[in-house]
């Protein structure tokens, strides 16, 4: 008797996990469905339409993640921040810290200065839970950049102890992903902002690695060469991010030339001697080294 019971048991808990893959796979094959019937709607930015196709999903299946937070990343399009928040909270209850819900509702606090430091407890809470987990540390990386450059905070020690946070979670969401354009980009910025002109190099410079085409990396990357007065090869960067920008925008490009041609003017006059001729050539071939090549002297 004990023996047909327990096998009873037995047989209820497979029904169960059955039951409960069986509702998952509906829920993934309609998040596939809603996706396909979305993709038209969404490629030309009629943000209401794949809303409707979303909102009938998570009305069928209220407890999958991926339909909410593909229904808050939509909402958040739309311009309805608040609702795309409540639905990045209500996945939060169910799955505390959950990354993707964390990133994309730290990033709305981010955006109102009064909310930064909720933003702030909210990813913390996510990297409890996933510490080693690169996009979280990325955006931790973020909202302290962004709470540095917030144009209220006037107090000089305060600033730069939230950019040396920034650069913390920058690095070590790189030492997780060494592939990351737009982090090594903000690592640039926030070196940049502190003053530190040979780390600043270097980070647009595996920026530029990664991203070619990135103008506004090549831009910066001339300023901060130009600072440390390797003239030659500072020029050459800022006319190849005006070459860049141009493929895409002349009329902006135009604007950047005008720009680097007033860079230029104002280095020629600070310096009784013009454009000195520091240059390296290999720069970029070798790793972004900014140290001087060895002389036969040397």
């Amino acid at each position: 008797m004990i023996r047909k019971f327990f096998t009873f048991l037995c047989l209820l808990g497979l029904l169960a996990v059955f039951l409960m893959n069986y509702k998952n796979l509906l829920a993934l094959g309609d998040e596939q469905i809603t996706s396909r019937k979305a993709e038209g709607a969404i490629s030309v930015k009629n943000w209401e339409k794949a809303i409707d196709l979303y909102e009938q999903a998570y009305h069928t299946h209220p407890s999958n993640v991926a339909i909410m937070l593909r229904l808050a990343w939509l909402k958040t399009m739309a311009k309805q921040p608040e609702e795309a928040a409540a639905l990045y909270r209500e996945i939060l209850r169910k799955s505390p810290g959950q990354p993707e819900a964390s990133i994309q509702l730290a990033r709305l606090l981010e955006a109102d200065p009064k909310h930064i430091n909720d933003g702030v407890l909210l990813l913390r809470k996510a990297l409890k839970v996933s510490p080693n987990d690169a996009r979280l540390l990325q955006e931790a990386g973020n909202i302290y950049k962004t709470a540095a450059e917030n144009p209220q905070e006037t107090r000089k020690d305060t600033k730069r102890g939230l950019y040396t946070l920034a650069l913390y979670y920058y690095q070590a969401s790189l030492r997780f992903d060494p592939l990351q354009f737009s982090t090594y980009f903000n690592l640039g910025v926030v070196n940049q902002q502190m003053d530190q002109d040979q780390p600043a190099a270097k980070a647009y410079c595996q920026a530029i690695i990664l991203n070619p085409r990135s103008y506004e990396a090549r831009y910066n990357l001339g300023m901060v060469l130009s600072q440390m007065n390797f003239q030659e090869e500072a020029y050459r960067q800022l006319n190849m991010s005006v070459q860049t920008l141009g493929e895409n925008d002349m009329q902006s490009a135009q604007a950047l030339a005008l720009k680097v041609q007033m860079i230029k003017n104002q280095v020629y006059q600070s310096s009784n001697q013009g454009l000195q001729a520091l240059t390296h050539p290999d720069f970029l071939e070798k790793g972004c080294l900014l140290e001087p090549k060895p002389t036969d002297k040397d």
